[in-house]
């Protein structure tokens, strides 16, 4: 589905570090996105099983209770959340983690700490992609 022009696009966070999910709520809003910031693989779970899409997810790999990589494989399969582009956030870098994100659905990776303008600039790219392809 078109991001319509008229609407905030919506970004979900999920994020157990209560600094970052601040700092990336306030980027996120600065540019215009509505955000919803989640805090344990539990909550995020919950909402996926539950909730309307997001545009577009930021997920951390390191979560209390289901980590990123069992979260991921629960957007995948979800009928309605499948095509949402999700950024995986992390500072676990190796090859495998970057690989295993990748191979699971993810559709970009970037490592922590993220320089902000890089993060947003990679968010609208998934985004733009992810409209082309609808």
């Amino acid at each position: 589905p078109m991001i319509d022009p008229n609407r905030k696009p919506r970004a979900l966070v999920i994020e157990d570090g209560e600094h970052l999910a601040f700092l990336l709520g306030y980027m996120l809003e600065r540019e215009g996105f509505d955000d919803e910031t989640l805090r344990d693989g539990r909550q995020a779970a919950h909402h996926i099983a539950a909730a309307a899409p997001p545009d577009v997810v930021l997920l951390d790999l390191m979560l209390p209770y289901l980590d990123g990589f069992e979260l991921l494989g629960l957007v995948r399969a979800h009928p309605r959340w499948k095509r949402v582009p999700v950024v995986v956030l992390s500072a676990r870098s190796g090859e495998g983690d970057v690989v295993r994100a990748l191979q699971g659905g993810a559709n970009d990776f970037v490592r922590k700490p993220y320089r902000p303008r890089e993060l947003l600039a990679r968010l609208r790219r998934v985004m733009d992609s992810a409209d082309e392809a609808a």
